[in-house]
């Protein structure tokens, strides 16, 4: 692996000389960028076989547990860095995973918003009501920000979709705490919810958010990441041992449900493990052009950028002090250094991220 670190800081100005303060705020935060290899080949799930679909799961959570603990080593030297030892953009990773299981989750409701719609309702709305889908998007947006403890994350969850009622997450946690790996953890707590529950879609999501929790629980991650319901849209658990009657896919109260989680996590560590891999490249991009910006509170623009999906130069404007305008300069100017993207395809209302 290589790191590229941040450039020395330069010998203290003079009191006299000081640059104002606008300027100072200018500057981006010191961080650190590990550069991550792609997943091998063994890694990756390649067959029906549930020994070998276990191995390759435990094999690829194992090389992104790596990455989820390969940040900076000491202090934390940015702010996006919420956790000590994670790359600034895991904020970024876990949110994006999530606008993924969100829309999958949509497809699963039968709710006709994809990804697109999902991220413009959430950033553009502005925190008001939303859709159905929307509220299944920010059940995930939601959960990933907790740290995993598991009764606390567990009963929010479930108040959000509405099956509070219905959920005791002493028990569900007790199951999770108790299993002799993560992936059991994970299959046994998210069966566990789906009897709680009334059979319903809510009742499904939930369960896979409470895998989810317990697999975080077990790999001692400060926080969640959104895996299960990213890979359940995998054209492959619906086909050779896993095909059920009528082309479905696996579902919590099947027999085999504990084998079809593992391969489920061997698919989704493989589109995490890529994801991470995307983003630590731009991420590393966005940390060489920092010091060449000099707008006002841009430091806190690149950590907006760091902890989330989206950012729109609204929100930005908003949280940093900036005029509408020099938002959008300064995030033009971030996409022509080649830091950031545009992600809606707009001429206006525009989204950026990394």
């Amino acid at each position: 692996m290589s790191v590229l670190d941040s450039p020395p800081t330069s010998a203290p100005l003079s009191p006299a000389r000081r640059p104002p303060r606008a300027r100072r705020d200018a500057a981006p935060p010191a961080t650190q960028v590990v550069e991550i290899q792609p997943l091998p080949r063994w890694a990756r799930t390649g067959s029906d076989d549930q020994t070998t679909a276990a191995f390759r799961a435990g094999a690829g959570l194992a090389l992104f547990d790596q990455i989820l603990r390969g940040g900076a080593p000491v202090a934390d030297v940015s702010r996006a860095a919420k956790d000590l030892g994670e790359p600034v953009y895991t904020g970024c990773l876990r949110q994006r995973l999530a606008l993924r299981a969100a829309d999958f989750c949509a497809t699963l409701c039968r709710l006709r918003e994809d990804a697109a719609a999902l991220r413009d309702a959430e950033h553009l709305a502005g925190g008001s009501e939303t859709s159905p889908a929307g509220q299944r998007h920010r059940v995930f947006r939601l959960y990933v920000s907790l740290p995993a403890r598991l009764d606390s994350a567990l009963s929010r969850a479930a108040g959000q979709l509405g099956l509070d009622e219905a959920i005791d997450a002493g028990a569900l946690a007790e199951v999770a705490t108790t299993a002799p790996d993560p992936l059991l953890s994970a299959a046994r707590a998210s069966a566990a919810a789906m009897r709680l529950c009334a059979p319903s879609t809510d009742a499904e999501i939930f369960a896979f958010v409470v895998a989810d929790l317990a697999l975080a629980n077990q790999l001692r991650w400060a926080r969640p990441v959104p895996l299960l319901a990213v890979a359940m849209a995998h054209p492959s658990l619906r086909r050779g041992a896993w095909a059920r009657e009528g082309g479905s896919r696996p579902r919590p109260s099947d027999a085999d449900w504990p084998a079809a989680v593992a391969f489920a996590y061997g698919l989704a560590v493989v589109e995490a493990h890529a994801l991470a891999v995307d983003l630590a490249r731009r991420a590393q991009m966005l940390v060489s052009v920092a010091p060449m910006l000099r707008a006002k509170g841009a430091g806190r623009v690149v950590e907006m950028l760091f902890a989330d999906d989206a950012v729109t130069p609204a929100a930005a404007a908003s949280r940093v002090g900036l005029s509408d305008r020099a938002a959008r300069r300064l995030f033009d100017r971030l996409v022509a250094l080649g830091a950031i993207r545009e992600l809606s395809g707009r001429e206006t209302f525009r989204m950026y991220g990394l």
